[in-house]
């Protein structure tokens, strides 16, 4: 269901709340773009739970300390368009405060693809929909891991995406040192350290309840403390 008027009214409120933070850093135009493009295809597809604090919660974050975020989550949404496959999922998005794609963009096969309240490629290669226990995975990954990806987004803000690739690079030298001396294979070491490892991952795997995750290296992998 499509709702022009919310898609008006969240889009300007979103442009005026973008605006404002734009201004502070010398950037208000893009900023405004940013914030009523998100504004506007969230008011069209009604991710926001307005009848909740929550979703105005997310509404405002998304449009201001979230903003860098937002704006690869527009990108992306750019990108779905032009993946015929790509499939908007309304049963995880709508009033859930995220937008949610069956496929899509990706950064590597089965893997899902977060940025800001963008979830891209969430069925990976089982998809979405029935009661498969594949699928039930599946679908607790988008609102469990990937879920928690789009909080951590809203509540560290641009620290969010600095962070995640500074260990990236820094995982991946640290796990080349390592790696003559725990051995074993040197992509799981590099993918252990430098992706699994990283204390983003490493909360929304455990929030999954899924650590630690297949293929990891045992002797790099965290140790997840059982209370």
């Amino acid at each position: 269901m499509r709702r022009p008027p919310e898609a008006l009214a969240i889009g300007a409120l979103g442009a005026a709340v973008a605006g404002l933070v734009g201004w502070s850093i010398g950037l208000p135009v893009v900023a405004a773009a940013v914030g009523a493009a998100n504004g506007l295809v969230s008011g069209w597809f009604g991710i926001y739970e307005l009848r909740r604090v929550r979703g105005w919660l997310a509404l405002l974050l998304d449009s201001s300390w979230g903003l860098f975020g937002t704006a690869l989550g527009v990108l992306l949404h750019i990108a779905n368009l032009l993946v015929p496959t790509a499939g908007y999922e309304p049963l995880l998005s709508v009033r859930q405060n995220r937008h949610v794609y069956n496929r899509g963009v990706s950064v590597r096969g089965g893997f899902a693809l977060s940025m800001g309240n963008v979830v891209s490629n969430a069925g990976g290669k089982v998809g979405l929909r029935g009661e498969s226990a594949a699928v039930v995975r599946r679908r607790r990954l988008v609102t469990a891991h990937e879920d928690l990806h789009i909080w951590q987004n809203r509540w560290f803000g641009p620290l969010f995406q600095v962070i995640y690739v500074f260990w990236l690079i820094v995982g991946a030298v640290a796990a080349s040192l390592a790696w003559p001396v725990v051995r074993g294979s040197y992509w799981k070491a590099v993918e252990t350290v430098a992706y699994y490892d990283n204390p983003f991952e490493f909360w929304a795997y455990c929030h999954d309840d899924y650590w630690p995750p297949r293929g990891v290296h045992p002797r790099l992998c965290w140790r997840r403390r059982v209370v």
